[in-house]
């Protein structure tokens, strides 16, 4: 009987791997079809790495599965089939092809032992502290356990079927990876940019100088002076992250990897239509936005602001802006100085002062024509009122003298 068994297992070898079909599944062990005239029966515990609580776990009826020879006879008669050591086969092939072409793999950290941690590829692989990316105490590698990290295999006990790996090598191989296919990209943008193409960007980041807007591959610069035509203190006056704008490329920098662009100059210029707009000598009333040393500033539309200089500001000798206007403060002022192509508009509050003063003027001296009123007798007029003008202080100062003494004279009385 042990004969005709051994006679049909003739062509297997010891540490052979050969192909097997699972015919039966129990709890503890299951059946497989190696293609002879008798079942060969593996247990559970050769079916994989690690406790295995049920058979049925690891392998279904009809799964074809590789299996290692790991006798060619046994108690039964029949040859010792392994999966757990066929397989175990094969992962150790992988790691040392991934040694030998120094390849990088990602391992989670199971454990943090003295010098290092352990990660498992399959099998337990040490790596040590010298060879961690993250810099820290000894005392506080347990922080990794759980996280995957990148590695690549230094060293392997092909005896004790051991690895130790670095985790520092493949890190830097990475970053060198990033950096090269950041220049091939920055380089494919760069040939294709040019000063005043224009995008649709979306706004992903704002800071206090600007934002940093996406327009397709790449993120450009746009700085908080090329937000708006009009003055802006803070871009999130005038966008949010996720907007999107229309920017126009209005410098390139390829050594340093910059794009630099312009909301602005994606708008129509206000300058262009303030010249259609306005004239020199129309009267604008307009509110002040800033006030500085040597005058006022005050904006007529949006990107346009008009300059209003210390000395239009009245027709008073003033030492400062603020002693005459505030910020907030509405104005009615002349236009007397208009130059679109320098961008400059000045205000004059002088000149709307003025003009009414003279206004009055002829009013009033229209009237005391239409009165019959001669040059004389206006003369003559303002004469008397000046003298009027002077006797009521000699008045008031005797009417002041008489109530004194008529209160002594009550007190004595009393």
């Amino acid at each position: 009987m042990d004969e005709a068994i051994e006679q049909s297992f003739p062509s297997f070898e010891p540490g052979e791997v050969i192909q097997a079909t699972v015919v039966q599944v129990d709890r503890d062990a299951v059946l497989v079809d190696v293609g002879t005239k008798t079942e060969v029966k593996i247990p559970k515990e050769e079916l994989a790495t690690g406790k295995v609580e049920s058979a049925s776990d690891v392998v279904q009826v009809g799964d074809t599965i590789d299996v290692k020879v790991m006798r060619t006879r046994g108690e039964e008669g029949t040859p010792v089939l392994s999966k757990r050591e066929a397989d175990f086969d094969k992962l150790w092939e992988s790691i040392v092809e991934a040694y030998n072409n120094k390849e990088t793999l990602e391992a989670m950290v199971e454990d943090a032992v003295k010098g290092g941690i352990v990660v498992n590829i399959g099998v337990r692989c040490f790596v040590p502290a010298s060879q961690i990316a993250r810099r820290l105490p000894p005392n506080q590698l347990d922080r990794l356990i759980g996280e995957v990290i990148p590695i690549k295999i230094i060293d392997l006990d092909h005896e004790r079927r051991k690895a130790v790996a670095s985790n520092r090598l493949a890190d830097e191989e990475i970053r060198r990876q990033r950096e090269e296919e950041e220049r091939k990209r920055r380089e494919r943008v760069f040939a294709a940019l040019k000063v005043g193409d224009r995008f649709t960007g979306v706004v992903k980041r704002i800071t206090g100088y600007g934002a940093f807007v996406d327009i397709g591959e790449y993120e450009g610069l746009l700085h908080i002076s090329e937000l708006s035509w009009a003055r802006v203190e803070n871009p999130r006056e005038v966008i949010k992250e996720g907007d999107q704008i229309e920017v126009v490329v209005i410098r390139l920098e390829p050594e340093n990897g910059k794009v630099a662009l312009s909301r602005r100059q994606a708008m129509p210029d206000p300058w262009h239509l303030a010249a259609q707009r306005y004239r020199e000598g129309e009267e604008l009333e307009v509110p002040i936005t800033r006030v500085a040393r040597t005058g006022a500033f005050a904006r007529v539309d949006e990107g346009v602001e008009a300059f209003l200089p210390l000395s239009e500001l009245t027709s008073k000798r003033v030492k400062s802006p603020e002693e005459v206007v505030s910020v907030g403060d509405v104005v009615k002022g002349r236009i007397i100085e208009l130059d679109p192509r320098r961008r400059r508009m000045v205000l004059s509050l002088r000149a709307p002062e003025e003009q009414r003063a003279v206004q009055e003027h002829r009013q009033r001296a229209g009237s005391s024509k239409s009165g019959g009123f001669t040059i004389g007798d206006r003369l003559s007029s303002q004469l008397q009122q000046l003298r009027t003008e002077s006797r009521e202080p000699q008045q008031k100062s005797a009417e002041t003298d008489d109530s004194a003494a008529g209160t002594e004279t009550d007190a004595a009385n009393d």
